[in-house]
């Protein structure tokens, strides 16, 4: 008879533990729970028992949970999602890092600077404070605002590459969705606050957009080039940005671009210029640095790029000896393409993104460069290339300017009357025009100049005095680089 039993209990036990199995698709950990039932009748011991029954209710205790917390999530909490690429991201965290609840997070990510100030001109005195700013790190952080509760969760995963990808949650318990709403526009409003009169300046960190200041606006008329060029400049971008060109685009299946190549020596003002320009029509700009980035960055960075920016390309010239795969044909291989290995972006990439099918509108692409002459025809044509301008070396006018512009200006809490600040404006004028008698014209480029005023700031007497011996500095330092660079082209060859 026991062998009997043995035997019905050895067909019945596989019996069982299908059927429990299939239930555990509609009632998820209940195989869990019934696999300790054996352990818990056969235990020998009052102190084995006492675990088995607390491993079962554990096993319980976290279906039951897990459960109710689905069913609340399902019916009872309403949830929004924020990319860590979307301006309303940075929105949320400024807007969080500046409420008191922010530092009784229990787990905390902790800044010295934001990159947003709430203050437009600090001292150096706060500045030297460095005072601590908290947001809330991984996990859940539970908050009440305005008599309601919510949740909030900010998590970090892997991806290709080793970066790494951020995820924000915010959770209202109530079906409500009215009040999410008026929770981000309160973000909203107070990232509008923040950035009024700045630009926000946009970097990349391997394969996405990072916000990494927001610089007060320069205005247009501090950058000093030739007047012509910035009418120039801002009248087309004007012009481009109106809705009613936007619609005459469309009506003729044209695509609505716009691209600017600004040229020549270094110091001239080329990415000053940009980054006014975005100031001037309250647009963010996204600054890509060509020598940085390869084929694979360049395109994912473009397909993050909001409609409405300016998206400034640094050395652009770096591209041009990179070209196509199917331009670099090796003859020993009988005509096979090879890889690029060098990890540059190569001139079709660059192409494609510029005006390529999938290219995106309604963007300003400025382009920059120190050497023309190096470039691609391809990529300066019309169509990708609307405008050249060129920047050249400061002449009589702007050696005058800049000279007024340093000294000619007093500072707003001046006492001067202003009869004596016109006194003072033409006595500077008068000195400008003695400066820019001294200084050759086509020599030096705009931030050299500026360089040798700011050291003399508080003194336009000494400027003009020492800009001989400056000028005699700085023609020996270029003989130095010049001689340096023949000795590295001669150890080349």
């Amino acid at each position: 008879m026991a062998s009997l039993n043995n035997v019905n209990s050895a067909y019945v036990q596989p019996l069982l533990s299908e059927n429990i199995h299939l239930l555990n698709l509609f009632l998820p950990g209940l195989a869990s729970a019934t696999s300790v039932l054996p352990l818990l009748t056969g235990a020998s011991s009052i102190y084995g028992r006492l675990f088995c029954v607390c491993v079962l209710l554990l096993l319980v205790g976290k279906y039951v949970s897990e459960t109710i917390v689905g069913i609340l999530e399902t019916y009872f909490i309403t949830r929004v999602e924020i990319p860590h690429n979307d301006v309303a991201y940075d929105m949320l965290m400024s807007w969080v890092s500046s409420r008191p609840f922010a530092k009784k997070a229990r787990t905390s990510l902790v800044t010295v600077d934001l990159k947003l100030s709430t203050r437009s001109n600090s001292s150096d005195s706060d500045a030297n404070k460095k005072s601590l700013h908290f947001s809330p790190c991984n996990g859940y952080f539970y908050f009440r605002h305005k008599g309601n509760q919510f949740a909030f969760k900010r998590s970090r995963s892997q991806v290709e590459f080793g970066h790494t990808r951020e995820e924000v949650c915010v959770s209202y318990f109530g079906w409500n969705t009215t009040v999410l709403r008026e929770l981000l526009d309160e973000c909203r409003q107070y990232y509008l606050k923040q950035v009024k009169n700045k630009t926000c300046v946009f970097d990349h960190e391997g394969n996405r957009w990072k916000n990494s200041k927001a610089r007060n606006k320069r205005d247009v008329s501090t950058v000093i080039v030739k007047e012509k060029v910035k009418e120039m400049l801002l009248g087309d971008v004007a012009e481009f940005l109106d809705p009613e060109t936007r619609e005459w685009y469309t009506a003729r299946g044209l695509p609505y671009q716009r691209g600017y190549l600004l040229y020549g020596p270094p110091g001239t003002g080329k990415s000053s210029l940009g980054l006014s320009i975005a100031g001037h029509f309250d647009l963010d700009i996204y600054v890509l640095t060509m020598s940085s980035l390869n084929d694979e960055s360049l395109k994912a960075l473009f397909a993050e790029l909001p409609q409405h920016c300016i998206v400034l390309l640094e050395d652009i010239d770096a591209v041009a000896v990179h070209r196509t795969q199917e331009d670099n044909t090796d003859p020993s291989q009988n005509g096979s393409t090879r890889k690029s290995t060098d990890g540059k972006v190569t001139l079709s990439t660059l192409l494609n993104v510029l005006d390529g099918v999938g290219s995106p509108e309604g963007r300003v692409v400025i382009m920059t460069t120190n050497y023309i002459q190096r470039l691609d025809p391809a990529l300066i044509r019309p169509g990708r290339v609307d405008m050249k301008v060129e920047f050249q070396l400061a002449d009589k006018s702007m050696l005058s300017h800049l000279f007024f512009f340093v000294f000619g200006r007093q500072p707003p809490s001046s006492d001067a009357s202003a009869e004596k600040q016109v006194s003072r404006d033409e006595e500077m004028l008068k000195l400008a025009e003695e400066f820019a008698a001294k200084v050759p014209k086509g020599q030096f480029s705009p931030a050299e100049i500026m360089s040798l005023l700011l050291v003399h700031r508080l003194s336009p007497l000494q400027a003009i005095a020492d800009v001989d011996v400056w000028m005699k500095k700085i023609g020996e330092e270029r003989k130095a680089m010049m001689r340096s660079n023949s000795w590295v082209l001669h150890d080349d060859n």
